[in-house]
C-alpha cells in the first residue's frame, strides 16, 4: 500500500511540474514619449507594462501606469534577438508609431500582430524601425 501512495504522490508532483513552463509569465516595462498604436488601439505617451496572459501563451496585455489605457494583443514567436538587454521595437510610418515586437537576448522574442491602421500605412510607405529599452 505504501508503494501505491508514493507512486501517486510522484505522479501528482510530475503533473504539477509539467505545467510550470506554460505558466511562466513574461513581463516588459518601457516608457515612450510619443503616442502609438498597439494593435488597433491608440495609446498615449507614458509608462507601460506588457505582460503575457498566463492562460493564453500568445496573448499579451498592455497597460499604461495610470490605468487609463489597456489593450490585449495577439502575438507570435519571433526569431529576433537584441544585441544586449531586451528592447521594445516600434515601426514609424510618417509620424505615426506602431508597436511591433519585443526583442530579447534569451531567444523568446515576440512579434505583435499588426492592426488595420499599420497594415494600411505599410502599403503607402516603408517602416522606419527604432527601439525603446525596457526598464
Amino acid at each position: 500500500m505504501r508503494k501505491t501512495g508514493i507512486l501517486t504522490v510522484f505522479i501528482g508532483v510530475m503533473a504539477l511540474l509539467s505545467g510550470l513552463p506554460a505558466s511562466a509569465q513574461s513581463t516588459y516595462a518601457f516608457k515612450t514619449s510619443t503616442g502609438f498604436y498597439a494593435g488597433n488601439a491608440k495609446m498615449p505617451p507614458g509608462d507601460y507594462t506588457l505582460r503575457q496572459v498566463q492562460s493564453e501563451g500568445g496573448v499579451f496585455s498592455l497597460d499604461n501606469s495610470s490605468g487609463s489605457h489597456s489593450v490585449m494583443l495577439e502575438t507570435r514567436p519571433s526569431s529576433k534577438t537584441s544585441k544586449g538587454n531586451p528592447e521594445i521595437l516600434f515601426n514609424r510610418y510618417g509620424t505615426t508609431e506602431y508597436l511591433e515586437a519585443v526583442e530579447t537576448s534569451t531567444g523568446n522574442s515576440i512579434d505583435i500582430e499588426p492592426g488595420v491602421a499599420e497594415k494600411m500605412a505599410a502599403k503607402k510607405t516603408s517602416a522606419q524601425p527604432h527601439t525603446v529599452p525596457t526598464k
